[in-house]
């Protein structure tokens, strides 16, 4: 079986200034900002632990995705029948859902 080890927890939120804060009264701060507001994003990081929180339309429920890291991702979309999607920050990735409906993003970072 593959190994997979916790990549970062994607967050997005409608309050983009009381998110920051709840993360930053946590020890995390940004590494990385993108994008203007009503869609700004950003990875934070604290310690070991790493969030991208990203603003959503108020008309959309906000996500909560776990990415899991792999280095055997052709052998998990085979092992799941799962199409391998490219990103547009550089990686590929496979999207599962387990049997409560909730959803993991599995990933890959390319080779060069």
């Amino acid at each position: 079986m593959a190994h997979l080890e916790l990549d970062h927890l994607y967050r997005e939120t409608h309050d983009w200034d009381g998110s920051v804060a709840f993360w930053e009264a946590l020890g995390f701060g940004f590494t990385d900002q993108w994008g203007e507001a009503p869609h700004r994003a950003g990875r934070l990081v604290g310690g070991a632990a790493e969030v991208v929180l990203a603003e959503t339309d108020v008309n959309q429920d906000p996500l909560a995705t776990p990415f899991l890291a792999t280095r055997a991702l052709d052998d998990l979309a085979a092992a799941t029948g799962t199409p391998i999607e490219r990103t547009h920050w550089g990686t590929t990735m496979i999207t599962l859902t387990d049997p409560d409906g909730r959803t993991y993003d599995i990933e890959q970072e390319e080779s060069a």
